[in-house]
């Protein structure tokens, strides 16, 4: 299960970012990094474009906390 912050749901709207790009960077990242508090960044490309996400992974669910074009 996938939630979205409503932060992260304004910044999707603001940047263009697809859901389907967002669940494409979860489920297949190039890069990922464990930050302290349970928190990890992600990224993926898109064209000449790079997706980075914050998120929270837990049992059965990933948290979108932010999200951004690089």
């Amino acid at each position: 299960m996938i939630i979205f912050t409503n932060h992260a749901k304004k910044r999707m709207r603001e940047r263009k970012i697809l859901k389907s790009q967002i669940i494409a960077a979860i489920e297949n990242p190039e890069s990922a990094e464990s930050q302290e508090n349970d928190l990890k960044i992600l990224r993926r490309k898109f064209g000449d474009k790079i997706l980075e996400l914050v998120i929270e992974s837990g049992k059965n669910k990933v948290i979108v906390v932010t999200l951004y074009w690089l």
